[in-house]
């Protein structure tokens, strides 16, 4: 009795990944139809796919880096906004 419990308990995580992992098919299949897509464009226009990923680069990281730029101002009030908060504390509770 002891080992069919085990062995269901097996079954019901194998059971439960298969679920899982069928249930997800279509993305699967979207993600290897796109690469075809992407693939075949290269093959067929290959010194166009170099200029658009070379534009694609940079794009990417003229937005990134604004991004990158932005958060930092960011991170820099944190501290400031840190020493308000607790000064509120200690006059508010110590005083």
């Amino acid at each position: 009795m002891k080992n069919n419990l085990g062995e269901n308990f097996v079954i019901s995580i194998a059971d439960n990944y298969v679920k899982q992992i069928s249930s997800n098919w279509w993305d699967i299949f979207v993600t290897g139809a796109l690469l075809f897509i992407f693939g075949a464009i290269f093959v067929i226009w290959p010194q166009q796919s170099i200029t658009f990923i070379a534009y694609l680069i940079g794009v990417m990281a003229i937005v990134i880096g604004i991004v990158i730029m932005y958060n930092s101002f960011k991170v820099k009030n944190i501290e400031k906004n840190y020493m308000k908060m607790k000064e509120n504390i200690k006059n508010k509770f110590f005083e």
